[in-house]
């Protein structure tokens, strides 16, 4: 299956980081790093509508190459000027040829509060997001055991870090929402990369009241943004739609408020 794919070479991706910098170097490196407050969260919440947190993705495994021109800086750009809330950055380099640089590049030019979109699987990589800049992490219910969840919650807790926890069935909900507090439904089946947008509405009524609650993927329509108006989202994270669009503020603007 393709996430199990994924896992294996993330991990053997976060063994060969360790080798050229261990673990005691980043987290000296974080001795030194003033643990401000993130953003990420607050900016889901400012808008009185369904936030949008636009992605920055060259390729994914289902669809292949999804952005020929692809440069992260002049994306991150056009989005920062859409009225988005936040950005997602994928930095996964094999099947979506992310870089964790694409980050650290974007953090120093724009304010938008940003998401380090992995595979996290390793306490090292909740260390360089916050090394490089990013407001939250991507914590992903299907690809860990509740005691990994707990743990990375918790050091993200203590590097002031949001997570954004992805759910795909109601018992990855029933799980997330215990330490979560942005609980994430991926209308993707993980497995198949098969697509459902009316997954996140299945499982809405089992995210309780004061929980952030995010709708991912399947989003490419204005019809599709009034939908998760109506069920109360409160956030939106959208990649392809704008990826494939030449013109990313009309794309952006055309999905939010129709033609």
């Amino acid at each position: 299956m393709i996430l199990d794919k994924i896992i294996e070479s993330t991990r053997a991706r976060v063994a060969a980081a360790k080798e050229k910098k261990p673990p005691s170097q980043l987290l000296r490196e974080l001795e030194k790093t003033e643990l401000t407050k993130p953003r990420f969260k607050d900016g889901l919440v400012s808008l009185d509508d369904v936030s949008i947190i636009a992605e920055i993705k060259k390729a994914s495994p289902s669809k292949g190459l999804i952005r020929p021109d692809f440069d992260h800086m002049q994306i991150a750009e056009e989005y920062s000027k859409c009225n988005i809330q936040a950005m997602s950055v994928l930095t996964e380099p094999e099947y979506f040829k992310g870089d964790i640089k694409f980050v650290s590049d974007i953090k120093k030019e724009f304010s938008v509060p940003i998401l380090r979109k992995d595979f996290t699987v390793d306490e090292y990589q909740i260390y360089e997001a916050k090394l490089c800049g990013a407001d939250a992490i991507l914590l992903i219910m299907a690809a860990l055991g509740d005691k990994e969840y707990k743990q990375f919650q918790k050091t993200a807790a203590d590097l002031r870090l949001d997570v954004l926890v992805e759910t795909h069935n109601a018992e990855e909900v029933k799980r997330a929402v215990e330490y979560g507090g942005i609980i994430g439904v991926n209308n993707r089946n993980l497995q198949t990369f098969e697509e459902d947008i009316t997954t996140c509405e299945r499982l809405l009524p089992l995210i309780p009241d004061g929980k952030v609650k995010v709708a991912e993927s399947a989003v490419r329509t204005h019809a599709d943004f009034e939908y998760l108006r109506g069920l109360h989202f409160d956030a939106a994270l959208i990649g392809e739609a704008f990826m494939r669009e030449r013109d990313i503020k009309k794309a952006v603007d055309n999905l939010r408020y129709g033609n």
